[in-house]
């Protein structure tokens, strides 16, 4: 009997592929460029094979917003380059041609939404490209992933930034996490509430 492979779970967001005023401080006419590359060519490459390396073509990831700079051209270019079959996308404030479907760019992924609330192995999420401090079911668990910051934004209780800046601070790779590392990483987060919420309230 042949062996089925396994599939693995993956979280990441804005990428910004193609997008030179993230490259770095050499590149950037930003005061100061986010990330370590010399060249836009540079990040473009060290991202896609990245991505590649961790996400495998039958994986499932969840994908939290902006996704590429450089017009509707790159939002395929960089698609066409990411192996894995099975990207959930959330969207970001830079995605408006594939919100708006512009030459059905939507169809480029397996599902995209302003948020989703998956129910994975039994842990249910709350997934959007922007941090917020109440979310649906939070004060009963619920994990809430988002992007946007760029790893300069701390989570409030079970949640945290699941982009790969973030990722670079944590691991010196730009990189998705797996859902085993969000995880592990929210086991040592406690639930906290903000408002009048708590375990007696719906």
């Amino acid at each position: 009997m042949e062996q089925k492979k396994s599939v693995d779970i993956w979280f990441s967001s804005d990428a910004h592929f193609g997008h030179t005023n993230i490259v770095g401080e050499e590149v950037s006419v930003w005061k100061s460029g986010y990330r370590d590359f010399k060249t836009l060519h540079e990040m473009n490459v060290t991202l896609t094979e990245t991505y590649n390396k961790y996400v495998k073509e039958d994986d499932h990831l969840y994908f939290l917003g902006d996704w590429s700079f450089g017009g509707l051209e790159n939002i395929f270019i960089f698609r066409q380059l990411i192996k894995c079959k099975n990207i959930y996308f959330v969207y970001g404030n830079h995605d408006h041609h594939i919100k708006n479907n512009k030459n059905d760019a939507k169809s480029l992924f397996l599902y995209c939404s302003n948020v989703m609330t998956p129910t994975i192995n039994k842990q249910k999420f709350f997934l959007s490209h922007y941090a917020h401090q109440v979310w649906a079911k939070h004060h009963e668990g619920v994990i809430h992933l988002f992007g946007h910051s760029h790893g300069t934004l701390p989570g409030v209780g079970k949640s945290m930034d699941v982009g790969v800046d973030e990722a670079y601070k944590r691991y010196k790779e730009y990189r998705p996490f797996h859902i085993n590392e969000i995880l592990e990483i929210m086991s040592k987060k406690e639930i906290h509430v903000v408002d009048h919420h708590n375990d007696r309230t719906t």
